[in-house]
């Protein structure tokens, strides 16, 4: 199994960047514990910097690392800065290059997978030519700080949603530190070949919920809906303003179909796992739906609409 560190930059008494009044340690944290979750729930051993918000020192973290013997160091951060503000998702590395930069690479790739622009792997040096970032210089196993997004960037932090990340950045971990370390899930396997059969997707069957199976059950649904319900959606896997204006509503009783094995499908794949994708909607699915619609704010019916779609698929 590897042993990844999972750091959350800045907390306590040192928000990072505000925006929105709302703090980047907040943000960074609630990234970094999720991240730490999934990866746990696939069987790869994390250690962390900071599990709430409490002061971080650099030179600890770094020791920490160090003497555990990690395989790679993650380091959580958004973006800021002054002017117009920035937009997308990049990731630094040393200017030497090898497995950081790998791992920069994918970060950025499984983020901007989300629709955020991607601003690709970087390096930073300091006025002596070296590695500025002292979490990727003095760390010894190949590292990464992630900016996910800039916090400052109104558009950036409309799709900004903690468990898609996160869920996108530990795609990345296990991608380039070894994706054969993770259990795969076979109801996630089931998803993938049910919508390769029935929508000719050509996605991996791997049992792993990543960016691209995400993308391929969003497109699923645009498919389903042109298909069967007449939109004329582009199918580019974006669950955009096009795409919910052409949404289809669905609840307790319908009777079997594509789209109620879509719906399942997402939300199982947002950690509803009670919800075993059969197409028919019953009293466990409209359980998941509640309860789903009850932590996003959402008016709590059961029914599966435009508002609870667009939160299931952005």
């Amino acid at each position: 199994m590897p042993k990844i560190a999972v750091f959350a930059g800045h907390g306590g008494a040192d928000p990072g960047a505000v925006a929105f009044g709302v703090y980047e340690k907040t943000k960074n944290l609630a990234i970094s514990n999720t991240v730490t979750a999934i990866l746990r729930s696939h069987g790869v051993e994390v250690i962390n910097n900071r599990t709430e918000d409490v002061n971080r020192s650099l030179t600890a973290d770094i020791a920490l690392a160090n003497r555990s013997n990690v395989d790679g160091v993650l380091e959580i951060h958004h973006n800021s800065n002054a002017g117009t503000p920035g937009t997308g998702t990049e990731a630094f590395h040393t200017k030497n290059g090898g497995k950081g930069k790998v791992f920069a690479t994918a970060l950025t790739k499984a983020v901007a997978s989300l629709g955020y622009v991607n601003r690709g792997p970087k390096i930073m040096l300091n006025t002596s030519g070296r590695d500025y970032l002292g979490i990727i210089r003095e760390t010894y196993a190949p590292a990464s700080l992630l900016e996910v997004c800039f916090l400052n960037n109104s558009n950036d932090m409309m799709r900004h949603d903690i468990y898609s990340i996160s869920n996108a950045i530990a795609y990345a971990v296990m991608e380039v530190f070894g994706s054969g370390y993770y259990e795969a899930d076979p109801n996630i396997l089931e998803i993938q070949w049910k919508i390769n059969e029935l929508y000719g997707l050509n996605i991996a069957e791997d049992g792993y919920f990543g960016p691209i199976t995400k993308s391929a059950i969003v497109k699923s649904l645009q498919l389903e809906l042109n298909r069967g319900y007449g939109a004329s959606l582009a199918v580019d896997g974006a669950f955009g303003p096009a795409t919910k204006a052409a949404t289809v509503s669905v609840r307790r009783g319908n009777p079997y179909s594509n789209l109620v094995y879509i719906i399942q499908s997402g939300l199982y794949t947002r950690g509803n796992k009670s919800v075993i994708p059969d197409g028919l909607f019953g009293p466990i699915t409209e359980t998941a739906a509640l309860a789903f619609q009850r932590s996003q704010g959402l008016a709590v019916d059961g029914i599966v609409g435009p508002n609870t779609q667009e939160m299931l698929f952005r």
